[in-house]
């Protein structure tokens, strides 16, 4: 299980630095600059998309989606630079992507086309799951108010 840290001690951003030079061999300032900016291109796409919508629920920075710049540290592997995108979406639904950038790096368009692919499935298990709990609370509602106890 990752455990995602918005707020990294200077230790703990010391090893992030560390892991992200050995495997990506860029500097602190480089990573920042590369996370920032690739955040950004998807954001821009998830927007042209129409995919987030407007609501008060998250920062607005870069159209409708939140963006900050964290570290993952998983049990298994180092910590990691990461970034966090935050939106909502039709149907009262918040949306919170979770990206490390040394596996964004690998391949950035099969990654956001992977990304992409995997947002529609997701949201019909969600509303597929919410229509099954107002269907089961329906008849537990009913029950509990019709039942025999009651009359």
């Amino acid at each position: 299980m990752s455990k995602i840290i918005t707020e990294p001690n200077g230790d703990l951003q010391r090893r992030m630095q560390r892991t992200a030079n050995k495997l990506a061999g860029l500097s602190r300032e480089e990573v920042l600059s590369i996370m920032r900016d690739s955040a950004k291109a998807i954001a821009e796409e998830l927007v042209k998309q129409g995919i987030p919508i407007e609501t008060q629920r998250f920062r607005p920075d870069v159209g409708p989606i939140q963006i900050d710049m964290i570290v993952i540290e998983e049990k298994v592997t180092k910590p990691e630079p990461g970034m966090r995108l935050q939106f909502e979406v039709e149907g009262g639904m918040g949306v919170t992507l979770t990206i490390k950038l040394l596996e964004f790096l690998k391949d950035p368009a099969q990654y956001v086309r992977d990304l992409f692919s995997q947002l529609g499935p997701m949201r019909r298990n969600v509303l597929r799951m919410r229509t099954n709990k107002r269907e089961r609370n329906s008849r537990l509602y009913d029950a509990l108010t019709k039942g025999a106890a009651n009359g």
